[in-house]
């Protein structure tokens, strides 16, 4: 029970830190935002927990918003989608809810590199022809980017990240059932609506 009060407590901290930016949100380095991000995923490792065969490779999208409380520091939270895998009628779908720090790096008066680092909670569900099950366990992500703004409204970023998982997994036709060490790899490129 102790080792779950450390992560209720991170938005809370979070949040606290951020407080002081937030009353002075004039700047151009200060903004909510929304947007999409189109991602290509890869299972870098633990895809060798599946048969031989599996498509370790995939594409997904994800929602993300966020406030930049100031030039250096922001919050970022999501729905990730992390890929559909698949080795013949077995199918793996992994998709996550995360919450990030950010850290700022502008370059220029436009462009910024940023790096960030939080968790959530990753769900998994597999499907073959004798069973469906779906499992969800705690997730870590870390990345880096660059984002550019186009104008005062519309930024483009692009980046890697990676997600760490310990999953339940069944495996083809649910035959096992086995905690599973993974990485799963994800480069994007999204769009973004500042306001």
């Amino acid at each position: 029970m102790c080792s779950a009060r450390p992560l209720s407590t991170l938005p809370v901290l979070l949040l606290f830190l951020l407080a002081p930016a937030v009353a002075t949100a004039s700047s151009p380095w200060t903004y909510g935002y929304f947007g999409i991000d189109l991602a290509g995923t890869k299972i870098t490792q633990g895809a060798d927990d599946f048969m031989e065969g599996f498509d370790d490779e995939s594409a997904d999208i994800r929602f993300h918003g966020g406030y930049r409380a100031n030039r250096w520091v922001g919050i970022e939270g999501g729905f990730h989608g992390l890929g559909r895998y698949r080795e013949g009628s077995y199918r793996a779908g992994y998709s996550a809810f995360i919450i990030t720090g950010m850290l700022y790096l502008p370059v220029t008066r436009s462009a910024d590199l940023y790096g960030r680092a939080g968790g959530g909670v990753a769900y998994l569900s597999e499907n073959d022809r004798n069973f469906s099950s779906s499992s969800q366990k705690a997730v870590g992500m870390a990345g880096l980017g660059m984002q550019f703004h186009i104008n005062p409204e519309l930024a483009l970023r692009a980046g890697v990240d990676l997600y760490a998982l310990e999953p339940q997994i069944r495996g083809p036709e649910g035959a096992g059932s086995e905690r599973s060490r993974q990485r799963i790899g994800a480069g994007y490129l999204g769009l973004s609506v500042l306001f």
